[in-house]
């Protein structure tokens, strides 16, 4: 490429010229075809009088009609509001946390009346009296039976030196 075509950079900006000016193009092609589709009636129509009215809506009702296609974005959310507010199950429903905990609630880790402190802290503290896996000797050394493997043990008797 010579100086004159503006080298890589002039390339560059003549393509992206050109990129945009096909875009724009393609834009106003398609822009009458969707106004004509905005202009369009829906097929089905809303008909208001077909729900029940928000104040008999309660936790059991059926709210699967103001979720329907057609039915305004107005009314939707404020059938939901009504689910949200009198369903205790919706209203009440706290996700668990870990960090949540309310530790100063009265009655949190209360001690039922037939726990014994004595045997929970053993159960707590168990692990700390406890030999480790490696270290116990039922696991450690099998058991010799008495008489068995006497033969093959020296006798530190007879070869203990004598001192005079």
């Amino acid at each position: 490429m010579s100086v004159r075509d503006g080298g890589f950079l002039g390339r560059w900006a003549r393509l992206k010229a050109e990129t945009r000016m096909r875009e724009a193009e393609a834009e106003a092609e398609a822009a009458p075809a969707e106004a004509d589709a905005a202009c369009e009636v829906p097929e089905e129509a809303f008909d208001p009088e077909s729900l029940p009215p928000l104040e008999s809506l309660g936790a059991d009702s059926d709210y699967a009609a103001f979720l329907a296609k057609g039915v305004p974005k107005a009314l939707r959310n404020a059938a939901l509001r009504r689910a949200w507010s009198t369903d205790p199950v919706i209203r009440d429903y706290r996700t668990p946390a870990d960090y949540d905990w309310d530790f100063n609630a009265p009655g949190y880790a209360a001690l039922r009346p037939g726990d014994d402190p004595r045997k929970l802290v053993e159960a707590m503290f168990r692990h700390l009296r406890e030999a480790p896996p490696d270290q116990r000797p039922d696991e450690a050394e099998p058991e010799v039976a008495a008489g068995e493997g006497e033969e093959d043990a020296p006798d530190d008797e007879a070869e203990a030196p004598v001192s005079s």
